[in-house]
């Protein structure tokens, strides 16, 4: 357990009692510590405890029950799947709760001196961090890139160094679906997985690495950029991730992040979700919605039993 989340946890123990639990992404995690805050000042007797797993983790936990003491909910940057639901089908849980709580933006981000990038296009990100490729006279050979000048002329003469999410995080899936489309990452200097210490905590030492290897390219999720004025999100295909065009999906990577409920008793688990949902959380003035986080457009259902 990081210190942030060990202070948290005898914050609760002092002032409230925790009975809450939550797990999961460590995208939504900086969202639900905001909520887990702003819900124990208006509740007062209760401090849910959160933590940050990763959305594969969290599934898998959220589908155990410990000593008869499991977790309510568990958080997600990407739906669940047909397994992860049949785990938690096999343990008992007659329903669960799915919550959209909003889009998310993801970003290829850098050092924000670095220049040369504004031709990046995401079929060049595919080129630079695929295993094989197919040759100008059709044949599939192991890919020869190792400068970005070298998939395209518009790109500066720099070395290809990307760095993806590791297999246990949601955003590995996101990575999959928006970059890779079914082909195999190359290995080799060009590419290499964001660790669990780089991971944790707000992906505070990722931006450090970022800071000190300043042609180094991170795809991770624009809401944490928040707070790293050092480092900026690299425009793809044209674009830029902004609120406007992260909501309208004119933007090429955009997802949907997730809560998932147990169908628990558990003291204040309701008046929690509402407080996920309410117009002071994710309205267009939100405290969340100011974190980075982009509201869906009016009328989207947002829950979904299962």
């Amino acid at each position: 357990m990081n210190i942030l989340l060990a202070l948290m946890f005898m914050c609760c123990s002092v002032e409230g009692s925790i009975q809450i639990r939550q797990t999961g992404s460590s995208t939504v995690y900086p969202f639900a510590i905001k909520i887990a805050q702003e819900f124990s000042k208006k509740i007062g007797h209760i401090c849910p405890f959160v933590e940050s797993t990763g959305t594969g983790s969290g599934f898998a936990d959220f589908a155990q029950v410990h000593n008869g003491f499991g977790y309510d909910i568990t958080n997600a940057s990407r739906p669940i799947n047909p397994k992860e639901l049949v785990k938690c089908k096999e343990s008992g849980m007659a329903s669960i709760l799915e919550v959209c709580i909003g889009h998310d933006g993801i970003a290829f981000a850098a050092k924000k001196n670095l220049t040369g990038f504004n031709a990046l296009r995401l079929k060049d990100i595919l080129t630079a961090v695929t295993k094989k490729i197919t040759n100008s006279k059709g044949d599939i050979v192991d890919n020869p890139y190792h400068q970005w000048n070298e998939i395209n002329s518009s790109l500066p003469n720099l070395p290809i160094r990307i760095l993806i999410p590791s297999k246990s995080h949601g955003s590995r899936d996101a990575f999959e679906a928006m970059v890779m489309h079914g082909q195999e990452v190359r290995s080799g200097p060009e590419l290499r997985e964001i660790n669990d210490y780089e991971a944790a905590d707000g992906h505070h030492l990722l931006f450090d690495f970022l800071d000190n290897n300043p042609t180094t390219l991170a795809f991770v999720a624009v809401n944490l950029l928040d707070g790293h004025a050092e480092i900026k999100a690299m425009q793809i295909d044209g674009m830029e991730p902004t609120y406007s065009t992260i909501q309208n999906g004119t933007y090429p990577m955009v997802r949907k992040l997730f809560i998932y409920v147990k169908d628990n008793k558990t003291e204040g688990l309701q008046d929690y979700i509402n407080e996920w949902l309410s117009p002071a959380a994710i309205g267009e003035n939100g405290y969340l919605t100011k974190m980075g986080l982009i509201p869906l457009l009016e009328g989207v259902e947002r829950r979904r039993k299962l």
